[in-house]
């Protein structure tokens, strides 16, 4: 009797310390998935961030685009000016020289014309003070009658081509100073024209200020945006690291025959292993790959979402439960999460150019897709 109650003692102990143990298993499990949830939470929480970032960036850097446009428009219109300004300048310098070349003509003509008007009174004085030289002088003093019309014709002319004379010159000053007047108003005009455009530059400058300070303003945004981004994206990747640790295969096995990534491109622009380090294949047909649909190879658990901007880029890593995992590089978008549960032929997300590739941009767009066997990359066509 007393053997058995101690045989029962033993079994309820053993019993009670299952329980405590199944119990503490559960509570293991449940505070795992509690830190879990709460790590794929702060993840969602940071991508959000990351992307609201990404728009804000994007933005910026369109509003960066147009202050630069603005900007250069102006500097454009500034030089522009600053020709216009030159040339109505040449302009205003040309008159001025005209100006004073008829200055110089005038004078010379006015001495001319003083000249001979002295002449003349000098002339007319002689004329008085010997008499006039009447008619009759003149018919006592000459030979004949003939000789007498020919010197008092010739008494006539002298008078008449002095007349003629002073009003050739005058008529020449009075046209030069009509022309001078025209230059007058001419430089006059040129020079209004020249504030004008002074008063034009000034604004311009003014607003080729204002335009600098705000393409000042937009560089500085996306600088403080980039510094942020980098920030979330630390964050993220560091609560990523997190995830990849806590999240396990979860008993998912693929079939270990993998299907094409990219159903719509089977062409292999590097093999594996084309260059040192490359260590999966590329598929690419050209830009116009730019977000095709990418797909999970075979069934399992993705256990890895970066967003990295540099290397791999944007890339989902999948552990089929069988001792492999593929890798999906440089993606446009990423439609998956980690630790969810994908099928084989599940889109995942999309083809990119995010991370290193070559050339930069669209051109680069492909998809490098590696093959981790039990830790180490293989040749993805031993498996497709």
């Amino acid at each position: 009797m007393k053997s058995l109650k101690t045989a029962a003692v033993q079994v309820l102990s053993v019993l009670v310390v299952i329980s405590l143990l199944f119990v503490s298993s559960v509570s293991v499990t449940a505070s795992a998935e509690s830190e879990l949830d709460k790590a794929k939470k702060a993840y969602s929480q940071a991508k959000r961030e990351y992307d609201k970032l990404k728009n804000e960036k994007a933005s910026a850097e369109d509003q960066l685009e147009a202050a630069q446009n603005a900007y250069f428009s102006l500097v454009s219109q500034v030089e522009l000016i600053n020709k216009n300004i030159d040339h109505v300048q040449g302009e205003i310098e040309k008159l001025q020289g005209q100006i004073a070349d008829y200055q110089v003509k005038i004078e010379k003509q006015q001495k001319r014309m003083d000249k001979k008007y002295s002449d003349f009174c000098a002339r007319l004085k002689s004329l008085y003070i010997a008499g006039s030289m009447s008619s009759l002088q003149v018919l006592m003093t000459s030979k004949d009658f003939s000789e007498y019309l020919t010197r008092l014709e010739m008494v006539k002319k002298i008078g008449e081509m002095d007349a003629d004379a002073i009003k050739e010159l005058e008529d020449i000053l009075h046209e030069l100073q009509e022309l001078k007047k025209q230059l007058d108003v001419d430089r006059a005009e040129q020079q209004a024209k020249k504030n004008e455009l002074s008063d034009q530059k000034a604004e311009l400058e003014a607003r080729k200020s204002e335009a600098a300070t705000s393409l000042a303003e937009c560089e500085s945004l996306i600088a403080q945006i980039k510094e942020a981004q980098a920030d979330a994206q630390a964050e993220m990747q560091k609560v990523l690291a997190q995830i990849n640790k806590m999240v396990a295969s979860g008993g998912i096995k693929g079939t270990g025959q993998l299907c094409y990534p990219v159903p719509s491109c089977t062409n292999v622009s590097c093999g594996f292993y084309g260059y040192a380090n490359h260590n999966g294949v590329d598929f690419a047909n050209g830009p116009g790959l730019y977000g095709a649909p990418v797909v999970a190879s075979d069934d399992g658990q993705v256990v890895g979402v970066d967003m990295w901007e540099y290397s791999y880029g944007h890339h989902v890593t999948i552990d089929h439960g069988n001792g492999i995992k593929t890798m999906y590089c440089h993606m446009s978008n990423i439609d998956v999460s980690v630790g969810q549960n994908v099928t084989k032929g599940q889109v995942i997300g999309g083809v990119g150019c995010t991370g290193n590739v070559i050339p930069r941009g669209m051109g680069g767009t492909h998809l490098h897709f590696g093959v981790v066997v039990n830790g180490g990359f293989v040749n993805p066509f031993d498996y497709l």
